[in-house]
This record gives structure tokens, C-alpha cells and sequence, in this order.
């Protein structure tokens, strides 16, 4: 399987309406036009070149979903008008369902933000109509906790009790795949020279990568000294310290530290193998392509952690420092893990409710205080 790391996109704006298209540019009226995104595969994938030699996992793309990127299915476009004065007089924004659809554009300087808006995660926000567009997720929870499992994606939110917290950042939801195209300061001329002329209207090109704003990280955990005692898990994993939101105006992350929960898997082949994907944000702080920014950015810790569940139902807890691989890998890769089972023994935890099942089960469920017992709710 292969898989790239930016969308190659061509912006096409169709000027409807033929030779009147002259008269409209120059009056400096509104034109209807038609936006067709084409979108082509240049580059691979932003992992590392030899990611395939480190990813050992089976994954099963039809039960866990797609492992790299996918096309979106819908985009968003944000046209800003500027002034004389390179500020932003108006702001309009455009839906496509797919890759095409409608927009009013008129000759002047203008921002266009593009971005995908086929997600029910992700959340956008601008402070105010000229703002910039800062993509989100919702807060789960408080923070994690030693004494409780860790949970899975399709976790509720609620509180945690401040004085068994294991890591005190908020924990939120994986985004979704997101993409985003800028192109500043794009100048709509009235010269008809600038403008290609295909069936009947005149198009104007804008060409650019439609680069992912959101990382995929691929965690490949293997047990050591296992001797049959780890079963798999109850719950999942969570990674800690990546950022809580993007700029996809300027495609600079935010500075708060936030936890992540994914699912974790039990390979097949080997039941010593797990694996999890995670998508984030990034590293706060900085604009994960730009290496000066990324070097810049402030200092942090990240940490996996995974829950593990014995054959005696007792489960525990666990954290692997990985600043040092997320912070060398700020667009995302594979990053192999291994855990000597003997270094984590069991504790003095009841066993879960059986529910009948076994292996690695997503949880769903609260983030409450427990003592002794796990409930699942299936």
C-alpha cells in the first residue's frame, strides 16, 4: 500500500456567462463562478521513506478503517476581500459537496482559505468574521488518571478527581483527516490575457498543495517476556502533549497540550503485536513543515500510554516516553515500541466484568473514578 503526503490542487475559476465577462471584471461587479478543484498525487506520504520496513502489524483495513490519508468528500472556501491597506474588508464563505461548486468573485487583491468540511469531529471557530479559522475538537475529559482505564475514542466526557490524576491535560477527541490550502494575496485582474479560455469561459487557475493539517501516528507495540501473560486490553491508548487546535490560515498549531485517545489493536499473526493509529494536531506551537518552527517550538513531554490487561483480568496502566520520536517525526510516522512485560507487573486490581468477550475491545464509558472493578458498557 502506498500512500503520499500533499493533495496537488488546481483551482479553477470559471467565469461564466462568455465574452460578458469583460465588462462585469472591469465595473468591478460580482461574477459568478464555478470553483473545480483537480486534485492529483505528487509526493509520498509525509513518514519516513522505509515506514513500510518498520510497520510489522497486519492491519485490516475493512475492521480499523483506512491506515494513510483519504480524499475528502467536501471542501470549504473562505474568499477575503482586502483594501487598499492589505486588510481584510469581507469575508465569504463557499460549501462544495465534492470537489466542485458555486462562488462570487470580483477583481481585487483577495486571501483564499480552502479546507475539507466532510468531518462531524472537527470543530471550526473565528473570533469574528475577518478572523483567522481555528480548527478544533471537544474536551473529553480533565485528564488521565492511573487508577481508571484507559479508554477508547467512543468515550463520554466527564470529570476527573484532580488528586489521582496521572497526567493533567485535557483529553479531546481525534480529529479527523483535515486539509488546507492559503494562497495569499491572490490578485483578480481584469485582463483577459490572464485567463484561459476553455468551452465558452474564461478560467483562472490557482495551483498549490492541499497539504494535511492533521498527523497520523502508527504505534507498533511489541511485548516482550510476554510467556502468555498479557491478554490484550479493556481499553485503549492515549498520547500526551500534542496540540489542542491549527491555524489553517498560517497552519501554525496552538500552544495548549492536549491528550489523545485511540483504539488499540491485537495483531493476529502475533498477539505479542499491537497496534494503534492516532491522528493529531501535531506538536504545539509551531507549523509542523517549517523545521525552524518545529525547532522553536515549546518544550514538552509526550507519552503513550496503553492500557494492559492480564490473563488474570487485572489490569494496568503504563507510560513510554516518546518525546523524542514525536518530536522528531512532527508530521506524523511509525513509531515502534518495545515493553518488557516483566518490567510492568500486575497490581492489586480486581479483575473487570467479564463481558463475554476478549482481546483488545473498544470501551465506552465514563472517565469516573474506579476502585477495584472496570465497568463496560457495551
Amino acid at each position: 500500500m502506498k500512500y503520499r503526503n500533499c493533495i496537488t490542487a488546481i483551482v479553477a475559476l470559471l467565469i461564466l456567462g462568455g465574452c460578458t465577462i469583460e465588462p462585469l471584471l472591469h465595473l468591478r461587479r460580482v461574477a459568478s463562478t464555478k470553483v473545480v478543484m483537480q486534485t492529483t498525487i505528487t509526493a509520498e506520504l509525509l513518514w519516513q521513506i522505509n515506514w513500510q520496513a518498520k510497520w510489522d502489524f497486519v492491519w485490516n483495513v475493512t475492521a480499523y478503517g483506512p491506515l494513510g490519508y483519504s480524499y475528502p468528500k467536501g471542501i470549504r472556501m473562505h474568499i477575503y476581500t482586502l483594501n487598499d491597506e492589505g486588510e481584510p474588508k469581507s469575508h465569504n464563505v463557499y460549501n462544495f459537496s465534492g470537489l466542485e461548486g458555486q462562488a462570487d468573485v470580483f477583481v481585487g487583491i483577495h486571501d483564499l482559505l480552502f479546507h475539507n468540511n466532510d468531518s462531524e469531529v472537527l470543530l471550526f471557530k473565528a473570533d469574528n468574521d475577518l478572523a483567522d479559522i481555528n480548527a478544533y475538537t471537544r474536551v473529553i475529559s480533565t485528564g488521565l488518571k492511573s487508577s481508571t482505564l484507559v479508554q477508547t475514542v467512543a468515550q463520554k466526557a466527564a470529570a476527573t478527581k484532580a488528586d489521582d490524576e496521572e497526567i493533567d491535560e485535557n483529553v479531546c477527541f481525534m480529529p479527523d483527516e483535515l486539509f488546507r490550502l492559503y494562497d495569499s494575496k491572490h490578485h483578480i485582474t481584469d485582463n483577459l490575457d490572464d485567463y484561459d479560455f476553455e468551452d465558452g469561459k474564461y478560467i483562472l487557475r490557482i495551483k498549490g498543495d492541499l497539504q494535511p493539517a492533521t498527523f497520523i501516528y502508527l504505534f507498533q507495540v511489541k511485548l516482550l517476556n510476554n510467556l502468555d501473560r498479557v491478554a490484550g486490553s479493556m481499553g485503549g491508548a492515549a498520547l500526551s502533549g500534542v496540540a489542542d487546535a491549527v491555524n489553517l490560515n498560517t497552519g501554525v498549531t496552538s500552544d495548549t497540550p492536549v491528550c489523545v485517545p485511540m483504539d488499540v489493536y491485537l495483531n493476529n499473526d502475533d498477539p505479542d503485536i499491537l497496534g494503534a493509529r492516532c491522528l493529531t494536531f501535531g506538536i504545539p506551537g509551531c507549523n509542523p513543515y517549517d523545521a525552524a518552527s518545529v525547532a522553536a517550538a515549546p518544550a514538552g513531554k509526550h507519552w503513550f500510554v496503553l492500557n494492559v490487561t492480564f490473563k488474570t483480568g487485572k489490569y494496568k496502566n503504563i507510560r513510554i516516553d516518546v518525546t523524542d520520536q514525536i518530536r522528531a517525526l512532527p508530521t506524523g510516522g511509525v513509531i515502534p515500541l518495545e515493553i518488557d512485560v516483566n518490567d510492568f507487573p500486575e497490581e492489586d486490581t480486581d479483575p473487570p466484568i467479564d463481558d463475554g468477550g476478549g482481546g483488545f475491545k473498544p470501551l465506552i464509558g465514563d472517565w469516573n473514578e474506579e476502585t477495584g472493578t472496570a465497568t463496560i458498557i457495551n
